[in-house]
Parts: C-alpha cells; sequence; structure tokens
C-alpha cells in the first residue's frame, strides 16, 4: 500500500516507499527536506490479550486504519514484543493467566525505553478500584471493554 504525504516544506505530495526503511531518513523528492518519521513509518500497536477473538475483530480494523498491529496473547510474550518493537501505544488487557496486566505494565514502566510508551488497560472488571490501580502502576488510561 502506497502512501502520499505533503512535504513539511514545499507541501507538494510525495509518494513514500511501500515498506520505508525501518530507520534513517525519508526526503522529500522536489526540495530534499527530511520527511516527519510519523508519515513515513505507521504507528505500531502492540496489543496483548489473551482472547484471540477480540484480537482477530480488532486487528484488522486498526490496519485498515493504518496502524501496525503486534500481537501477544501473554504477558511474558508482550514483555518480550515490547522490548523488541518498542511500539508506539500499548493495548493491554488486565485479566490474563499467569501474569495480569497490572504486573505487565509494571514491569513495562521499570524499562527506561518504554517509560514514556503510552499503556492503556482494557478490563471487563466492573471494578472501580481498576482505574486508581493501572495509575498506580504507570498506566497512561484505563477502560472498560464491553
Amino acid at each position: 500500500m502506497s502512501l502520499t504525504v505533503n512535504c513539511p516544506h514545499c507541501q507538494l505530495p510525495q509518494n513514500l516507499p511501500e515498506n520505508p526503511p525501518a530507520t534513517g531518513e525519508v526526503y522529500c523528492s522536489t526540495c530534499g527536506v527530511p520527511l516527519p518519521r510519523a508519515a513515513v513509518r505507521p504507528a505500531t500497536v502492540l496489543w496483548i490479550d489473551d482472547d484471540p477473538l477480540l484480537l482477530g475483530l480488532c486487528v484488522g480494523v486498526l490496519e485498515k486504519h493504518g496502524y501496525r498491529v503486534l500481537t501477544a496473547p501473554d504477558g511474558a510474550q508482550g514483555i518480550a514484543v515490547a522490548h523488541a518493537a518498542r511500539p508506539d501505544v500499548i493495548l493491554l488487557d488486565v485479566l490474563m493467566p499467569t501474569m495480569n496486566g497490572i504486573e505487565v505494565c509494571r514491569q513495562l514502566r521499570t524499562d527506561a525505553t518504554l517509560h514514556d510508551t503510552p499503556i492503556i488497560l482494557l478490563t471487563a472488571l466492573n471494578d472501580p478500584g481498576a482505574r486508581p490501580m493501572g495509575a498506580k502502576v504507570g498506566a497512561t488510561a484505563t477502560f472498560r471493554k464491553p
């Protein structure tokens, strides 16, 4: 899928490569100004959830809107993917076997390279204490899943 963006300097449309480089700059073919990284590489979403049905339904929607989506079925794998991929945002289920989302969030926040990455907790719990508990471990936001 090819993407066209306007150069921030000359405002002329630029066709970006289908597979832009992960590192390095992409330059405007008209004026030579570097194009913003956000325009060149789609935002990466890491979704850590043990529900394959939910992931199957939602990943396609996010990809259709231009996001690069990575998934992990449990906390340990999610932490490994987060360390390797450095996603732009992490969606994290609270209720998972073995390691729950609260513990995953706590561990992710100890990594300096992931410290400022937004982490959004998703929970089926109808518990008013879920939001404060998430904030305590460093979650950016907590939302209830329908």
